[in-house]
């Protein structure tokens, strides 16, 4: 006998593999089991990946699940991040009549290029859906990248869906110091996991670019607090690399706040380019 359970959404150890009006079918990057949530984060089914999908086929007539169609806005959380953390953004996509998924992946215990396998398993299996856009948090841009340089044959999603437009928010787009000490020591690539690589100097320019024919805004914001501390680190005369933004479609936000996405310039500005296509 199984029992349907809350759970936390599985923000730290399970990955999204399939959505479909908020309920969605979840993978333990540990131990390969899979398990179904309804839109509450109910869990109403575990086991393999096919006995999940047979559960969610019974629950559509059960709880009257109506078909998803048309726009899809897929929402991609950066390193040490959770789905959770679009909520606000979130709130203002759905009034614009799309679907919207806002999909974990355990950025501590899976580099770039595993996600990104992850995200294509999730969009080939997305159903009723004509057109995706992206908006991407922090290194969220990292997998996103390595999505669109896996092997075309295996991107069969984009023979039913086309792809519109892409937000990066503060994009993953030069190595970070700190992510370059850690991967230094052995230690510290342990705690805090493989995709920590992928942001050093070394490895951020080897990832390929999103391919050009694609519509995309980058969105750069710090806060007060963190341009406070770079000014004081250059005082100190501490190494702090310069980072020069490109003008095309590229927009600076002056931040107020650490917690990027509750700035308000910066979420209109996002759901009005997911909408349009421009700034």
């Amino acid at each position: 006998m199984t029992f349907n359970f809350f759970t936390f959404g599985g923000s730290l150890f399970w990955e999204d593999v399939f959505f479909y009006q908020k309920w969605r079918i979840q993978r333990h990057c540990g131990t390969k089991r899979y398990r179904l949530l309804d839109s509450w984060d109910i869990r109403r089914a575990s086991g393999t990946f096919e006995e999940c999908q047979k559960a969610f086929i019974r629950y559509i007539e059960s709880y009257e699940i109506t078909k998803q169609q048309g726009n899809l806005v897929v929402l991609l959380h950066g390193y040490m991040d959770g789905k959770n953390i679009f909520k606000p953004l979130w709130r203002k996509l759905v009034l614009t009549n799309s679907t919207v998924a806002a999909i974990n992946y355990p950025s501590l215990f899976r580099n770039s290029l595993a996600s990104a396998y992850q995200l294509l398993f999730f969009l080939n299996h997305m159903e009723d859906i004509t057109d995706v856009s992206f908006v991407t948090k922090g290194a969220g841009n990292l997998v996103l990248q390595q999505l669109f340089n896996l092997p075309p044959e295996l991107q069969t999603f984009q023979t039913k869906m086309r792809i519109r437009n892409i937000v990066e928010i503060n994009p993953a787009v030069h190595d970070s110091l700190l992510c370059d000490l850690a991967a230094r020591f052995k230690l510290l690539r342990f705690i805090c996991g493989p995709m920590i690589e992928d942001m050093t100097e070394q490895n951020i320019k080897k990832i390929p670019s999103l391919p050009a024919q694609f519509n995309v805004l980058r969105i750069f914001s710090n806060s007060k607090t963190y341009l406070a501390c770079l000014r004081f680190l250059k005082i100190i005369h501490f190494p702090v690399p310069e980072v020069t933004y490109k003008k095309k479609n590229t927009l600076i936000v002056q931040g107020d706040t650490f917690k990027t996405l509750n700035n308000q310039k910066i979420l209109n500005a996002t759901v009005k380019f997911i909408n349009n296509g421009k700034i």
